[in-house]
């Protein structure tokens, strides 16, 4: 019963929570940051807003700078035209918090389910 539990809560502990996090500089400056290479890597998961309202959202597989674009598998993005971005970040937070209540949870079950044994002498 301890293997499973303990197994429960290694495999919860490798899925993280994830959240989109905006990026809070004027545009020019996300821009500049886009070409410097300090702000997106490849393979982040983004959400980027054009200047026409146009929302994208890709994992990056490229930042090519000499096409000035952001490149998804399907979509590309120029640099210039990009005004809000968001990443997806892991949220440590909410990852402790399902990783914690599903571990009180399986302990409550377990719990339960023992103490008719214990309770009549069974176990």
């Amino acid at each position: 019963m301890k293997v499973i539990f303990f197994s429960l809560l290694l495999i919860l502990g490798n899925v993280a929570c994830t959240t989109l996090e905006p990026v809070n500089v004027p545009a020019d400056e996300l821009q500049q940051q886009l070409r410097s290479g300090t702000l997106v890597n490849v393979g982040d998961r983004v959400r980027l807003v054009t200047a026409d309202e146009t929302v994208h959202k890709f994992r990056v597989t490229e930042i090519s700078l000499e096409q000035d674009l952001v490149l998804g598998r399907k979509a590309g993005v120029p640099i210039d035209e990009i005004v809000a971005l968001e990443t997806r970040e892991v949220s440590v937070g909410r990852t402790s918090l399902l990783t914690g209540g599903v571990g009180i949870g399986v302990a409550v079950l377990i719990a339960i389910a023992i103490a008719p044994a214990v309770i009549l002498g069974g176990g």
